[in-house]
């Protein structure tokens, strides 16, 4: 191989280790990248099991229990062999529904109040009306409002509730009998009393399990496809370190030759 060939060769060969390096550097960096979205996968993953779904437990007559959905409606409205919750806001005010706050404006006494409910009812909305309005049976005049409306949307919203509650914008409050040392209080004095959701022992945190076989199906696919991926990479640098390793193979032969050439070169002048 002549000078010229030699040089315009080592000239070609550098030019190809440069795009060599180049390329695995670029795969290195896909490689981190494939990491990061390994991370991301394995985050959303474990938030998916960490997430809990609120539920609401209620028994029957025989002792069963069944668990549903927590929404606001079942935890706060009327049902028998269950504990009475008021759901409250920032404000101190009870959230009722849209029909009891229509009840109560329409009433100008806890008696007017009752004749919007059966016989069972009494008792659950009479401690309503207390909460709502004070102690008094007529109609309170009082400045600030006790209690405010929550919408028919949010009242069955699952979500919405839970969220609430996790984010302390509502708490709760549970109707419980009197423990008064007062001789002359009735026997059946109700007082509303603060209680955190996570202590009220009608409320379970369960995991939901669709939720979490939809977050372990899209996790076990994104492992395959980064696992996939990153042996691709692996391939291929594989493949560009071999060729690697043969241009400088190459590269050292011809600079070698080109040297004793321009050595040969110089003897002859000499």
């Amino acid at each position: 191989m002549g000078m010229a060939a030699g040089q315009a060769r080592l000239l070609s060969i550098t030019k190809r280790l440069g795009d060599n390096e180049l390329k695995a550097q670029s795969i290195t960096q896909a490689k981190i990248r494939l990491s990061e979205a390994n991370m991301v996968a394995g985050d959303e993953y474990v938030r998916a099991l960490n997430k809990s779904q609120l539920k609401y437990s209620t028994y029957d007559a025989q002792g069963n229990v069944s668990y549903q959905k927590l929404t606001a409606a079942n935890l706060t409205q009327y049902g028998p062999l269950k504990n009475q919750y008021v759901i409250v806001n920032s404000a101190g005010q009870a959230m009722v529904s849209e029909k009891e706050s229509a009840n109560y404006q329409n009433s100008d006494s806890l008696e007017e109040f009752l004749q919007n409910y059966d016989e069972d009812e009494k008792s659950w909305y009479t401690n309503l009306w207390y909460r709502m309005n004070g102690d008094s049976d007529d109609k309170s005049s009082a400045s600030q409002q006790s209690w405010t409306v929550l919408s028919d949307a949010d009242l069955n919203s699952s979500k919405w509730i839970q969220y609430a509650l996790e984010n302390g914008i509502v708490t709760l409050e549970l109707a419980q009998r009197s423990n008064s040392e007062d001789s002359n209080a009735p026997v059946d004095t109700i007082e509303w009393k603060a209680v955190a959701y996570t202590s009220a022992l009608d409320i379970v945190q369960d995991t939901d399990d669709t939720d979490l076989a939809k977050a372990e199906a899209k996790y076990n696919l994104a492992l395959q496809e980064i696992q996939a991926q990153d042996k691709q990479y692996d391939s291929q640098l594989k493949k560009l370190d071999t060729e690697h390793s043969a241009l400088e193979s190459e590269y050292d032969s011809i600079k070698t030759t080109v040297e004793k050439n321009v050595e040969r070169s110089f003897k002859a002048f000499s």
